[in-house]
């Protein structure tokens, strides 16, 4: 019998059990079978790093070298483990709605000692799987039982994607033949974690294909089993019974009245209506205890008044606010607010929609009228979680963008910088432009994007070309810095305490270090200029040495053999040719009637020539520390309960120095990461994330669903 799916933007199309299970065996083998190639690699590199530690016994080393040996065979037959593990699945998808052959044998039947081994390691794996997915796969159970009913099944059928199989199918592609026990097992609680983290978006895509295609959840409820079977109208029903087409527990019914978000594949967005979910489970009495639900009409049409008016109740939350303005602008109609109640679409976007707002206004500095203005725009935003199924997706919709736009402009407004309050007049205009507009026309959400943009066109790019010459000037004090260091390192390395001639110690602490600086900026400190330079001091040092112990002819040897690159290195400084001259013969002079020798000490750059950074900065720890990011934003409080807004316009490659500027692109801050930490900590500075307000608070609100 074939089913009915129908995709975001698709025509109905019908497919018949077969194509659908294959379907979904395809986007199974897409998202698995990469796994087994992870897995190898990750327990290959734990196996390396026994080794290189070499911490364990001999008989503990022994067996690593032995399984890192197989583990390298395995990699280099990973395609035909691959193909392996693909059949494997196969069988359990073709033998579908039966379990494979390989579990539908009698308990008194014989087992190979691979099949053996396999049972041992693999079923405690599965079953610790199945009980971390219970809930997930018995939606896919229930629904796979209504589908193979349509195929006039009698039984309970297999769910091919359940823990027992996915174990089965990794432990075939690398049989017992191919490693030992000891790295089999290794291997299977490495893909264990891996799958763990895979699963539950599979499950979840799953469970939304078969919604899709019309798999109600079978012994539910006879009235909805009933009524998925017949196609026939819920309207007489009770609310409480009607409840089964709520997202997610069973397919909505097709028709004109059926939303969109249900049908649709958005991976994240399913995954926090799921959270949603089970937050509104929490009060299932009180939604059971209602005598029906609104009906769709009747609360878009509610929630279009309650943008209209622009006045939300008081309350902790914006979801409270809105149940609040939602119930108050029905009680105006005639409505009873405790005999309806929310059905679980509506209830689940006004949850979703309530935690994102909460997110966002907590992490981010907006005055008393901007937070209530950003409230009021919940308003717009619930109609869209109900009508556009990609809301919540990494994707970003205009609309997304455009709330991250907003935040921004009221972020950290500094009352006394004029540029700022522009910026924050801009914002209201926008808001009261999407508030005033049709629920329903997406086209106000790019329009307004592209008026933010044009209004701020001309700062930005004012404003890019002051940071851009900022951080040029920057980059290159900050490189003769580095030059500079450098060479005072090196020469601290050929004085190290050692008395030498006045001349010698001079030329080295002047000529030769500023040419040796020049050569590392010109040429970089792999360069044969820059070696030369660095051969003419040891060379210089070591004539000294030849002096102090009356190496007579050799000295003279030595200085005849460096004079031409003493005279480079002095022309390389700027000294005129008779300078050059007086300084060598000096030089030569007091090699040939020593003069008392002394330790020197280098002179200390003057404040002209005083680094950019402090001298104790750690180039490395600030290169390792990927914290903050080029384009990052950050706000800077003042006691008054208002701020200014500062962006990271540039971070160097050199030491990782951070460079803030203010909003027309002067300099405001430059600091090592360890220095920007310390004010964060602070509190003399906000991070805000990377990647915009909207997303990174889905980000979390997703990472928060998945954990719990």
């Amino acid at each position: 019998m074939p089913v009915s799916t129908q995709g975001p933007g698709d025509a109905l199309r019908t497919e018949t059990p077969a194509q659908l299970m294959e379907g979904i065996r395809r986007e199974a083998t897409a998202r698995l079978l990469p796994l087994l190639g992870e897995t190898l690699r990750a327990e290959r590199a734990r196996l390396q790093r026994a080794c290189d530690e070499a911490t364990q016994d001999s008989l503990a080393r022994d067996a690593d070298a032995e399984d890192l040996t197989s583990l390298t065979v395995l990699a280099a037959e990973l395609i035909q483990h691959e193909h392996r593990w693909q059949k494997a699945l196969g069988e359990v998808f073709a033998a579908w709605p039966e379990p494979p052959a390989s579990h539908a044998r009698s308990a008194f039947s014989l087992l190979s000692d691979d099949e053996l081994q396999a049972q041992l390691i693999g079923q405690p794996v599965a079953e610790a799987l199945d009980r971390r997915f219970e809930s997930l796969r018995d939606i896919i159970d229930r629904r796979l039982h209504t589908l193979a009913g349509r195929l006039q099944y009698r039984g309970r059928p297999s769910n091919p994607l359940a823990a027992r199989f996915l174990v089965e199918s990794f432990l075939r592609a690398f049989e017992a033949g191919d490693c030992g026990r000891r790295l089999r097992a290794s291997l299977l609680r490495r893909h264990e974690a891996l799958l763990d983290a895979e699963l539950g978006g599979l499950y979840g895509w799953c469970n939304t294909r078969l919604a899709e295609a019309g798999c109600a959840l079978a012994g539910d409820s006879d009235h909805a089993s009933l009524i998925a079977g017949l196609g026939g109208s819920t309207e007489t029903l009770p609310a409480n019974k009607t409840r089964i087409w709520e997202q997610g527990n069973a397919v909505a019914q097709a028709g004109p009245g059926a939303s969109p978000a249900a049908r649709a594949d958005a991976p994240r967005g399913n995954l926090l209506r799921r959270h949603a979910r089970r937050q509104r489970d929490a009060r299932r009495a009180e939604l059971d205890a209602a005598e029906r639900s609104f009906r769709r009409d009747e609360f878009l049409s509610t929630l279009a008044l309650l943008q209209s008016e622009r006045d939300l109740p008081p309350g902790d939350t914006h979801a409270v606010r809105l149940r609040e303005g939602l119930y108050a602008v029905a009680g105006g109609l005639g409505i009873d607010r405790h005999t309806v109640a929310f059905d679980g679409e509506q209830d689940e976007a006004l949850i979703l929609i309530g935690a994102l707002f909460d997110l966002i206004a907590a992490r981010h500095q907006l005055t008393p009228a901007a937070r209530e203005r950003f409230a009021l725009l919940s308003v717009a935003w619930l109609h869209l979680a109900l009508e556009d199924a990609h809301l919540f997706e990494p994707s970003s919709p205009p609309a997304m963008q455009l709330l991250s736009a907003l935040v921004e402009l009221w972020d950290g407004i500094d009352p006394d910088d004029p540029q700022s309050i522009e910026q924050q007049a801009l914002a209201d205009r926008v808001a009261d432009a999407v508030l005033d507009g049709s629920q329903g026309d997406g086209r106000v959400f790019p329009a307004q994007l592209a008026q933010i943009d044009g209004a701020l066109a001309a700062n930005r790019r004012r404003a890019e070309a002051v940071e851009r010459r900022t951080w040029q000037a920057l980059r290159g004090r900050e490189r003769l810095d580095a030059a500079r260091r450098q060479a005072r390192i090196e020469l601290a390395r050929r004085l190290d305490g050692r008395p030498l001639l006045p001349s010698v110690a001079g030329f080295l602490d002047v000529e030769w270090r500023q040419a040796l600086a020049q050569s590392w900026l010109r040429d970089g400190d792999t360069s044969d200029r820059y070696r030369e330079v660095l051969s003419l001091g040891d060379a210089l040092v070591e004539s000294d040495g030849l002096a102090a112990n009356d190496g007579g002819s050799a000295v003279a040897d030595r200085l005849l053999g460096i004079l031409p690159a003493l005279r480079d290195c002095c022309a390389q400084c700027g000294n005129d040719a008779n300078a050059t001259e007086a300084r060598l013969a000096g030089l030569v002079a007091e090699h040939a009637s020593p003069t008392a020798r002394q330790v020197h000490v280098p002179t200390p750059p003057t404040d002209d020539d005083a680094p950019l950074l402090p001298d104790d900065a750690d180039p490395q720890a600030g290169l390792a520390d990927t914290t903050f990011a080029e384009g990052q934003r950050f706000v800077q409080p003042d006691g008054a309960g208002a701020g200014r807004t500062l962006r990271l316009a540039w971070r160097s490659s050199l030491s990782g120095a951070c460079l803030l500027v203010n909003a027309t692109g002067a300099r405001e801050f430059l600091l090592m990461p360890a220095e920007l930490h310390a004010m964060i900590e602070a509190g003399q500075l906000q991070a805000r994330p990377g990647g915009g307000a909207v997303s990174q608070a889905l980000a979390t609100l997703a990472a928060q669903a998945s954990t719990a």
